[in-house]
């Protein structure tokens, strides 16, 4: 069965196109699993997703987490870029109060001229690492307490880096950037409440809406906040919404189920820990793992209804595009989902490196 939102809406239109389909890589990991494996396996996962026609190919940023492996996006990015070769890539995200704007904007512009019209930057402004009451993470990578508080002016300051906007905008506007490829990365704001959407609609930037985040952290409000706040940065500007969604897929519902149980058992939670001075019996360990499963809001199944169900979640958000979340911990598992994620909607894949099975689709949708 599925654990994510009932599906309320109306059967699909068919003569409307079914939206983009990305990939949101948290490098998640099994505590065994070694830096190398991991590393290697977000390398697998996103030669899968381009090679299966998704759109877009995020990292995450996380810190001080034995989960995951993802701690320096822009590392990982080039990388990844390199071992691709149609596919958009992109942090999702790099949390800005962390950084110089300066420097995100450096690092970004040098990868999308090495990587032309294939670099995404999406920013958000969570610490990204283990909440602590002494504040140490905080400390340890802002420095600076006003670093949250100030991302609306950080985002103006980056952007004027990129876009090369005069002082209204950015205090810095006497530096250069370098290098300045012939066109910016793409920019998209992250966030699951209406505070982030605000930010994006304001500045006419696409929003990344954090659904996978879990019923408790996310505001479905936000969505229709964003569109109806949104105001365009250029002419033709218009609202862009990408909702990301947990997703298991497996060949039938059970093994789905019995796979995204497993990885609720291993993952933990608010309600494992709740109960951590607790020995669970069988019966109840499975119960903390269902209500993992419905907090993460997982859609799970075989092909034809994750497809059913993700395509009924983006007429319900009004999502432009799609962002699958591989729910597992292993790279293999991560593009098992992608392949049985993607066949219903998709020709068979095409070899990377110049070996394609058929003339392969240029364009970004699928």
């Amino acid at each position: 069965m599925s654990v994510a939102d009932p599906m309320t809406d109306d059967a699909p239109d068919p003569t409307v196109p079914p939206v983009p389909r990305s990939v949101l890589e948290l490098g998640g990991r099994l505590p065994e699993t070694g830096a190398e494996r991991s590393f290697q396996d977000m390398v697998d996962t996103a030669e899968t997703a381009d090679a299966y026609g998704y759109a877009r190919f995020w990292v995450a940023e996380h810190h001080s987490s034995h989960r995951t492996a993802s701690g320096v996006p822009a590392v990982l990015i080039a990388h990844i870029a390199a071992r691709t070769e149609r596919i958009r890539v992109g942090s999702g995200g790099v949390m800005l109060p962390n950084h110089p704007p300066l420097t995100v904007a450096e690092q970004f512009a040098t990868l999308q001229a090495m990587y032309p019209g294939r670099i995404d930057l999406g920013l958000g402004r969570s610490v990204a690492g283990p909440v602590r009451p002494d504040g140490l993470m905080e400390a340890a990578l802002r420095r600076d307490p006003l670093g949250a508080a100030e991302f609306p002016e950080r985002i103006d300051e980056l952007m004027g880096f990129l876009l090369d906007r005069g002082p209204e905008r950015h205090r810095f506007h006497a530096l250069p950037l370098t290098p300045r490829p012939s066109s910016p990365p793409e920019v998209h704001v992250l966030g699951a409440g209406e505070g982030s959407a605000r930010i994006a609609a304001e500045r006419g930037l696409p929003f990344a809406y954090g659904h996978h985040l879990g019923r408790s952290k996310c505001r479905p409000a936000a969505t229709a906040h964003y569109r109806s706040a949104f105001r365009a940065a250029r002419a033709g500007g218009r609202p862009y919404l990408v909702v990301s969604v947990n997703v298991v897929c497996a060949g039938t519902d059970e093994e789905a189920e019995r796979l995204a149980l497993h990885t609720s058992a291993r993952l933990g939670g608010p309600y494992r820990e709740a109960a951590a001075d607790t020995t669970l019996s069988p019966a109840q360990a499975l119960q903390v793992a269902r209500r993992t499963l419905a907090e993460n809001q997982v859609v799970l199944g075989a092909p034809t209804k994750v497809n059913a169900e993700l395509d009924a979640l983006a007429r319900r958000s009004g999502a432009d595009e799609l962002m699958l979340v591989p729910y597992e911990l292993t790279g293999a598992a991560r593009c098992r989902t992608l392949r049985l994620a993607a066949a219903p909607r998709h020709t068979p894949p095409w070899e990377p490196r110049g070996r394609p099975t058929a003339a392969p689709d240029r364009r970004l949708t699928h």
